[in-house]
This record gives structure tokens, sequence and C-alpha cells, in this order.
């Protein structure tokens, strides 16, 4: 089977032979089979996992290129009255770990009703959108995409959502 085992970043080249539509969960990724949307059958074999941005190229064995689109889904997109407010509700997505995508005068998250009564309740203005999600990597990401920490709460802050 032809295998992808490289990316090179969106905007470092042209020419897609095919293309694969992806969420962000399926975006985070080492070794996977996939079908382009063409039929292209092909093997994602990178040396570690990471996050495929869309518009990155999916490098195949024989130089040709699929192109990674990163597919509309559900969302919620905060906004707040003022810049501290929207701080004050980012600290708290924070605290709970969860994947953010920080947009300068609003935050994008992952549709979670949950989360959204909680941010309401911080004084959010939250609305249902569907679109590409493309978090923030992480201050660990490394260039190799989002940082996992797995832990045992033993650090004294609350999980609670």
């Amino acid at each position: 089977m032809l295998r992808a085992t490289s990316v090179l970043p969106a905007g470092h080249w042209r020419d897609a032979v095919d293309r694969v539509v992806l969420d962000h969960a399926a975006r985070h990724r080492r070794r996977f089979h996939y079908h382009a949307e063409g039929g292209l059958p092909f093997l994602l074999d990178l040396p570690r996992a990471r996050v495929l941005a869309d518009g990155d190229g999916l490098v195949l064995e024989d130089g040709r290129v699929v192109a990674v689109v990163a597919a509309a889904e559900p969302l919620i997109e905060v906004t707040a009255a003022d810049g501290a407010a929207l701080l004050a509700i980012a600290w708290h997505i924070g605290n709970r770990h969860l994947p953010a995508a920080l947009l300068g005068n609003a935050i994008r998250l992952r549709a979670d009703h949950v989360i959204a009564d909680m941010l309401r309740g911080l004084g959010g203005t939250v609305t249902a959108i569907t679109a590409p999600f493309n978090p923030e990597t992480g201050a660990y990401a490394g260039g190799y995409g989002d940082h996992h920490h797995h832990h045992d709460d033993a650090h004294g802050h609350d999980h609670d959502h």
C-alpha cells in the first residue's frame, strides 16, 4: 500500500492529487489508513503523532501530495463584554484543559452543553456554529501537535465539567 511518510506545511506545496476532509480528532494521527475523496487509498505513516492542519500536504512515497482539509464540525463560540471578561473565561477553559481556538475577540470550543452553560454563567455569550476546529497546540507541542498530559488530579485543581 502507498504510504504518506511526511507532511508539508500549508502554503509550502502545490497541486494535490487528492484530498482528505477530516475533523479535528481525525487530524491528530501518526498511523492511519485513509481513502481520499477521489478514491486514492494510502497509509499515513509518520514517525510520531501530530495534528495535521488545514492546508497541510501529505507526501506520498511516489512524491505526489494529498491535501488535508479541516472539516466543519459542531462548535460553540464564546464572546464577552470586554477583553478582561473574555480573559477570565479563557482562564476557566484552560483550567479544564479544554482544546480551544483563540480568535482574539472570541474563543471556539467543541460543542458541549455543560460547558456552554458554564460559559453563560461566567457572563459569556455563547453561539452554536459549524466551522473547522483549529485549537491551539499548546506550549509543549514542540512542533508535533497537541500536548496531552494525563494525571490523577493530585496537583490540586478541579476538573468538574
